[in-house]
């Protein structure tokens, strides 16, 4: 623990000082604009709908209102995180990308290794414009140590949608089966073995599942210090801990005890009809749950396996200036950043979308500290539960067509704990082979 406690701080440490460690000189967009001589429209590639859309929509009217630098941004939704990928990757290709993308760090690898997304640091350490203290005292250190790992002193992108995972549990279920929410500090997957066991036997419903069966593979991985895929390309899942934890999950899968989400796509839905005790699933996502005051819902943090150390994953898109824009653009979308991601602007955001504030700061706002300190609001349960995971929060390697390997992982682990896969040898070859010809493919 005391070497993972080490290895953290490091992390972080390298992470801010990325951002305050380069010179203009050093870098490869040391000829910046930091001034404006006319008004400048630029877009913002987005994959939001319903009310994240509105939010963004009010964030982005009030800074056209407000900025005096005569900057004029156009939001523009392309549909879902697939179809958005598919239109950056397309635009890429013909370099007609917009000025911000918002996308995922494994999409945003392969424009960086093509040379399409800017450097930010130039703009975070100029002595006008800048905002290097910000950066170092004030965002997330888990959000800025992903965003700081292609490169000593290099600063692609600007934390935005971010989450991470928490465990929803239905308290009133809970406690009619002999079990309190205290019972839940510090849980243990054996723990959670012993309680969703009585919840099958007493209940007849499974006691806990994970909402995305690749973060259980991967967090399961990382529980052990080992990365799915690393940065180099090396895969991580041929050795005995990846067949130790299979055959848990498999064991308390085929049992009935635990359960994926199958065709139901996620756990909230057999959450809010009481089919299934609690589950594990994104701090953003508990807008899904719709419990009509059938039961109370309790927050926890998530399992670990007795002996390993505590693994949640961070995750969400974070926004990318594109050096396909003029340098004009290029500024105007780093000021739009800026503004986008303060202190005020990503508190309303998380509060009315259920992401996470980029910023520490955001917590002693007014509208922030009301929702945190109101005991029967779920978002605040949430906040509380998730800021305590961020201390050991992890990020996935940016390594190209991460999604793709991630899709493999989720397949496999399905198929193996639902008896589908039923050897696990046979599992990691074909896992092996499949995430190899992903990460390898252009």
């Amino acid at each position: 623990m005391r070497k993972r406690l080490l290895a953290v701080l490091m992390t972080a440490v390298v992470a801010t000082s990325a951002f305050v460690g380069c010179s203009k000189d050093g870098s490869s967009n040391a000829d910046i604009v930091t001034e404006l001589q006319e008004p400048v429209t630029i877009e913002m590639w987005h994959y939001m709908n319903g009310k994240q859309a509105e939010t963004l929509q009010e964030i982005v009217d009030d800074f056209n209102a407000t900025n005096d630098k005569g900057i004029t941004v156009n939001a523009v939704g392309q549909g879902n995180i697939p179809d958005l990928n598919k239109k950056v990757i397309t635009a890429g290709q013909s370099n007609t990308l917009p000025a911000i993308v918002n996308v995922y760090p494994d999409l945003a690898t392969g424009l960086i290794n093509e040379g399409k997304i800017v450097d930010l640091a130039p703009y975070i350490n100029d002595e006008n414009v800048g905002m290097a203290e910000d950066i170092k005292n004030d965002f997330v250190d888990a959000f800025i140590a992903e965003l700081s790992q292609w490169g000593e002193g290099k600063v692609y992108g600007m934390p935005m949608t971010k989450s991470t995972e928490v465990v929803y549990v239905n308290k009133t279920l809970l406690e009619k089966i002999g079990y309190k929410v205290e019972d839940l500090q510090n849980l243990t997957m054996e723990k959670l073995a012993e309680i969703s066991k009585k919840a099958y036997e007493e209940l007849g419903i499974a006691g806990f599942g994970f909402d995305s069966s690749s973060n259980a593979f991967i967090s399961a991985l990382k529980m052990d210090g080992k990365n799915f895929v690393e940065l180099d390309g090396t895969i991580n899942v041929d050795n005995e801990w990846v067949r130790e934890f299979l055959k848990f999950f498999q064991e308390q899968t085929t049992k009935g005890y635990f359960r994926v989400a199958g065709e139901d796509k996620f756990l909230s839905g057999p959450f809010s009809n009481q089919k299934v005790l609690a589950y594990q699933g994104s701090s953003a996502g508990f807008a899904h749950i719709k419990t009509n005051d059938a039961f109370e819902i309790a927050v926890v943090e998530v399992p670990v396996f007795e002996g390993k150390d505590k693994a949640v994953i961070q995750q969400g898109a974070s926004l990318f200036v594109t050096n396909n824009v003029s340098v004009e653009q290029q500024y105007a979308a780093y000021e739009f950043m800026k503004f986008l991601t303060n202190a005020e602007n990503t508190a309303k955001f998380a509060t009315s979308t259920g992401y996470l504030p980029v910023r520490k700061s955001a917590q002693e706002l007014p509208e922030v500290k009301a929702l945190i300190e109101d005991e029967t609001n779920l978002y605040g349960k949430i906040y509380n539960v998730a800021q305590e995971a961020l201390n050991y929060a992890y990020y996935t390697p940016a390594v190209n067509n991460a999604q793709s390997a991630r899709t493999s992982a989720e397949e496999k682990y399905a198929a193996f704990v639902t008896g589908s896969i039923t050897d696990v040898d046979t599992l990691i070859t074909e896992l092996l082979s499949e995430v190899e010809t992903s990460i390898n493919r252009q």
